[in-house]
């Protein structure tokens, strides 16, 4: 049982978070569109925003591991996020406009199965996309670093009759 938990940690650790991510967006999905009587589509605009925070800070530092070493490193992973979590969220829209327009009394529903089929998907776009690319991209910077490091040390070399 033990090997099995450590084999699918991280799997367990994103479903744990993303289940709370997903709680969050969906009680103030609730909270915006049934309670405060806002349309549906900006009740989930906020939802998500709120809810993409919070999963950006608990994939990073609870699921990935992914360590704060820069600013830099920090920013490329969260724009990164972003930019794979606007593919995610022109789903959840379009899958919000269907559900509606199919399900149109029962909108916690329609919302419920959204979060079910983009939190799947989040996950792999999240663990080959971002957090795990983020080693590849520091790991070709500091390779191309070097490159340009002993590129330009060969043209003093030649500059210097060496």
């Amino acid at each position: 049982m033990k090997k099995l938990f450590i084999k699918y940690r991280g799997f367990i650790s994103y479903t744990f978070y993303g289940t709370l991510a997903s709680l969050i967006n969906l009680l103030v999905f609730h909270i915006l569109a049934e309670n405060c009587h806002i349309y549906y589509l900006i009740a989930n605009v906020v939802a998500y925003i709120i809810a993409i925070i919070f999963t950006f800070i608990t994939n990073k530092y609870y699921v990935f591991h992914s360590n704060f070493d820069s600013w830099q490193k920090f920013i490329h992973e969260f724009v990164t996020f972003i930019n794979v979590r606007l593919f995610s969220f022109g789903l959840d829209m379009g899958l919000m406009v269907l559900g509606i327009h199919f399900i149109p009394h029962h909108p916690d529903l329609v919302k419920f199965i959204d979060q079910v089929l983009v939190g799947i998907l989040n996950y792999y776009f999240s663990k080959w996309f971002i957090f795990r690319t983020t080693d590849r991209w520091l790991w070709n910077k500091a390779r191309w670093s070097k490159k340009s490091a002993s590129h330009n040390h060969n043209k003093n070399k030649h500059k210097s009759g060496i």
